[in-house]
C-alpha cells in the first residue's frame, strides 16, 4: 500500500496514538560582537538604570512632598477649628456676663427708687406750673452760616469758575 508507506513514520498499529518525532530546538546564531559594542550596551544599560532611579526617587520624593502639603493643610485647618472654638467659648462668656449685667441695670432702674435717691440726695423736685416752658416745634427752623476764612488760592479758583459760567 502506498499510504501506508508514506505515512509509515506517523502510525503504529494498534491502539497507540501517533508518534511525534522531538524537534530540535534550533537557537539562533549569535553574532560576534566586539568589545566595543558589549561597552556601549553596558553604559546605555546603566544610563537606563540611572534615569529608572532617578525617576524613582524623584517620584517618591514628589509623594512625600504631596504628603507633608496635605498633612499641613490639615494642620492649619485644626487650628483654626480650635481658635474658632475658643472665640466661641469667649463669647458666650461674655453674652452671659452682658446678660447678667442688664439684669443688674433692670433691678436697679425702678423709677421710684429714683425719684427717692433724687429728693432726698440731690434735693431735687418736681417742675411748678411757672417754671415749666413750652417750645413751638412747628415752625420751620432756621439755620445761620458763618462766613469762613477763605484763602486767596479759593478766591481765584471762584473767580475763574464764575468767568467761565459766564461766558458759557
Amino acid at each position: 500500500m502506498p499510504a501506508s508507506r508514506r505515512y509509515n513514520d506517523f502510525y503504529e498499529s494498534g491502539s497507540a496514538a501517533r508518534k511525534i518525532k522531538p524537534q530540535k530546538r534550533v537557537e539562533p546564531v549569535k553574532k560576534a560582537t566586539s568589545k566595543s559594542r558589549v561597552k556601549k550596551q553596558s553604559k546605555r544599560i546603566q544610563a537606563i538604570q540611572k534615569k529608572n532611579k532617578v525617576a524613582q526617587v524623584a517620584f517618591i520624593l514628589t509623594g512625600f512632598a504631596m504628603s507633608m502639603i496635605i498633612i499641613y493643610r490639615f494642620n492649619v485647618i485644626n487650628e483654626k477649628n480650635l481658635k474658632s472654638q475658643t472665640l466661641k467659648k469667649q463669647l458666650e462668656q461674655v453674652d452671659a456676663t452682658l446678660a447678667s449685667a442688664q439684669i443688674e441695670v433692670e433691678q436697679n432702674t425702678d423709677l421710684n427708687k429714683i425719684e427717692a435717691y433724687a429728693k432726698q440726695q440731690l434735693g431735687m423736685q418736681k417742675p411748678g406750673k411757672n417754671q415749666t416752658i413750652y417750645v413751638d416745634t412747628s415752625e420751620a427752623s432756621r439755620v445761620v452760616n458763618t462766613k469762613q476764612d477763605t484763602t486767596i488760592l479759593e478766591i481765584v479758583t471762584n473767580f475763574i469758575r464764575n468767568a467761565i459760567k459766564d461766558i458759557f
